[in-house]
């Protein structure tokens, strides 16, 4: 395998993933295939049926970021208009079923029109429907759709493609099935109106809460947040909240003592700020009497005036974001008890494992199937079909799930109310770099921001807050950063602050990192503990990983720093 990356393919052409989004890029093979997908029933086919698994098992064209993806649209006049009409034309004249099923992510109200039936299916196990939505949190959606998504196959006048406009918070799919990049758009165009009207950050992370303590894991994909998310859930008086994607509402205390989390600010009459802009104002405005229009964590409008509230001392609370989880299948190799779960889910690209792959991987396949043999319904399979059930979880990485995750953990133990708020504590800034020493440490303002702002991740991509969703245009924002970076990474953050020309979408996200920052403990977490030769196993490594966050979340001191050669000392 080429940089333990597993692969696929047909005869000597195989592809191997090198970034975060899943793209694949062609190799030439140097052995045979680890894993195949059956062959598409024809040259167009967004989607087919896969060899059965789970309740069921749908293999996508695409399995990764679309052949064209622009999320400018709004900078080419026309273009929006001639892709509607596309997909207007397709669904009048194509003779194909369409679906259209609105949903509430977050009290937005957002629409898809597809096509596909996996697409359909998938959409609406991972949101709450508008009945749904009303029934566990009393809150009457829109009467009209917030954001719209168009997703449509067998479009033969568009290429592969994904478009975005946020003038018009619509969202564009032709000719792919891929649930993932779907998902992560919608999310994007989502994250953006919360941010701008309202204020609400949207963040690509997980979080747990451990004694009522919340715990945000941001980082980018392989260095651990979903192992660390499931690790601390063996824990004691733990709750599981999210796994992939957080809403956060920054709130300030009143002289009353109610909280409010600021949308609007009005001054003489006069609206002077919205959104992610009112947190500066505020503070730098302290003394004003301007009128702040708000919510209270339970999304009740608040009123307040700005004098009345201490900006000094911002709480972050977040919010769950999806009904049933769409995640990665290979969490069975670190948590084999996930196994009961994920065969009874429906399953997107599930591949079929070879006999060289079963051979390589026999020491894991070994452990799995020690804690699922003799146990429904695993038990009613033979030997070999056993252990290629659980080599087809993990064989390709990007199989996911859609997983109800109070099948996994007793309800009691999960955020199941999409407006039950938890206080984020701490946050965890996940990397897996082997070239250092330091396990844990508690960042200063300007590592916190610098590392957001770079994203090295360990492939050496990079991407900003580690966060491949955001609806931005990436270009110019990654062109900023990067000529700053060039004057030394430990200055970023100071630059950042000087700078006039910043382009204001990541101004959006860096205002609301800051207010992270005020508001939450801040910590480098390296999930290297396999480097330490007395850890045994990677499963041993883990264990100690989540003890190393216990501790933190029970620090109060700036100074918390250890590394490979002392982390003994905090576990003891």
């Amino acid at each position: 395998m080429l940089d333990g990356f597993p692969r696929h393919g047909n005869g000597s052409r195989t592809y191997y993933p090198n970034d975060s989004q899943g793209v694949w890029h062609l190799a030439i093979a140097e052995k045979k295939d680890l894993y195949t997908f059956p062959t598409a029933p024809d040259p167009i086919a967004p989607e087919w049926p896969g060899t059965p698994i789970g309740a069921s098992n749908t293999i996508t064209r695409t399995k990764g970021r679309t052949a064209v993806f622009d999320k400018t649209v709004d900078g080419k006049p026309g273009l929006l208009k001639r892709l509607l009409a596309s997909a207007y034309e397709q669904i009048a004249t194509s003779g194909q079923k369409t679906h259209s099923h609105d949903v509430v992510i977050h009290g937005l109200r957002v629409r898809a029109i597809t096509n596909s039936q996996h697409l359909i299916g998938y959409w609406k196990d991972n949101w709450y429907s508008l009945e749904e939505w009303a029934r566990l949190t009393g809150k009457k959606p829109a009467e009209t759709p917030d954001v719209l998504v168009v997703a449509l196959g067998r479009v033969p006048t568009e290429a592969e493609a994904a478009y975005y406009s946020r003038q018009n918070d619509t969202v564009v799919f032709f000719n792919t099935s891929y649930y993932g990049q779907l998902k992560s758009w919608v999310l994007g165009a989502v994250g953006r109106k919360l941010a701008v009207d309202y204020g609400i950050h949207s963040i690509h992370g997980a979080v747990v809460t451990k004694d009522g303590k919340g715990v945000l894991y941001i980082a980018p994909t392989g260095t651990g947040k979903s192992t660390s998310t499931y690790g601390l859930m063996e824990f004691p008086n733990t709750r599981f909240h999210s796994d992939d994607w957080v809403y956060v509402r920054y709130a300030y205390r009143s002289k009353d003592g109610k909280l409010l989390s600021p949308a609007r600010i009005l001054d003489g009459g006069d609206e002077v700020a919205r959104g992610y802009q009112t947190y500066r104002w505020l503070e730098e405005h302290r003394g004003s009497d301007a009128t702040v229009i708000g919510r209270g964590l339970d999304d009740k409008e608040i009123t307040a005036a700005a004098n009345e509230l201490d900006v000094e001392h911002p709480e972050a609370y977040a919010y769950t974001s999806e009904k049933v989880f769409y995640l990665r299948s290979n969490l069975v190799e670190n948590f084999p008890e996930a196994a009961f779960d994920m065969i009874r889910s429906r399953l997107e690209n599930c591949p079929d494992v070879t006999p060289e792959f079963m051979i390589e991987n026999k020491p894991t396949i070994d452990a799995i199937e020690a804690k699922l043999r003799r146990r429904s319904p695993f038990d009613k399979m033979d030997n070999q079909q056993l252990r290629e059930t659980i080599g087809r979880f993990f064989a390709f990485d990007n199989t996911r799930a859609m997983l109800d995750i109070t099948t996994v953990f007793p309800k009691e133990r999960v955020f199941t109310n999409p407006m039950e708020p938890a206080r984020i504590s701490a946050v965890m800034l996940i990397k897996r770099n082997f070239d250092e020493d330091v396990i844990v440490e508690r960042l200063t303002i300007d590592k916190f921001m610098a590392r957001l702002l770079v994203g090295r991740t360990p492939s050496g991509t990079k991407e900003i807050v580690y966060n491949n969703y955001r609806a931005v245009d990436d270009k110019s924002e990654r062109t900023w950063i990067d000529t700053n970076e060039a004057k030394g990474v430990d200055n970023i953050w100071a630059e950042y602050l000087k700078a006039k020309n910043r382009p204001e979408t990541l101004h959006e996200e860096m205002e609301m990192f800051r207010m992270m920052f005020k508001s939450a403990a801040a910590y480098d977490l390296n999930t290297i503990l396999q480097k330490d030769k007395a850890v045994g196993s990677k499963m041993e490594a883990v264990s100690k990983t989540m003890r190393i966050i216990v501790a933190a979340l029970d620090n109060t001191k700036d100074s918390f720093r250890y590394g490979i050669g002392d982390y003994r000392r905090l576990l003891d």
